[in-house]
């Protein structure tokens, strides 16, 4: 023979070899359970307005939102105190306004935020008490008469308590 022909004949061996023992590994394994049976439980987060609310004009001065008329560019404030539990061993939350649930022509002229530029960051505990303040503002836009005499129901106004991931 050929030593090409003999190099040929071991190397289909050699194949034929390594393809009969492939996916046939044995494997053995074993488990047991991660210690006694335990529940966890899952915290909570609530948030509740206090009494009655108070507005004023971004300026100082009480606004009466039955009576006083807004412009493009006024600001109002709603502050109001807060109840807030959370429930959780590393649950930290914020408090968020919104004009989502605001209704009206005027609604989308609206845009809010929270009156400090640094938000608190609350720890988990019961019966925390936070007093909180929502900018409204009606937003200039432009020099076309867009929002003249339009309502907004701010009654649908909401601050959300949200979870501060850590």
């Amino acid at each position: 023979m050929k030593k090409t022909t003999k190099a040929a004949i071991a190397a289909g061996a050699a194949a034929l070899l390594l393809a009969g023992g492939a996916g046939t590994m044995a494997s053995w394994n074993a488990s047991t359970n991660a210690g006694a049976a335990q529940t966890v439980t899952a915290g909570s987060m609530a948030v509740e307005q206090t009494g009655t609310g108070t507005w004023t004009w971004g300026t100082g001065g009480t606004f009466n939102p039955a009576s006083d008329k807004i412009v493009p560019g006024d600001v109002v404030k709603y502050t109001a105190t807060y109840k807030i539990d959370l429930v959780g061993t590393n649950l930290k939350a914020t408090l968020t306004p919104s004009l989502s649930g605001v209704s009206g022509d005027l609604a989308s002229q609206l845009t809010t935020a929270a009156s400090s530029s640094t938000q608190t960051v609350y720890s988990a505990g019961l019966n925390q008490v936070a007093t909180f303040t929502t900018e409204i503002t009606f937003n200039n836009t432009g020099i076309d008469n867009t929002g003249q005499t339009k309502t907004a129901s701010l009654s649908g106004g909401a601050v959300t308590l949200e979870q501060t991931l850590s």
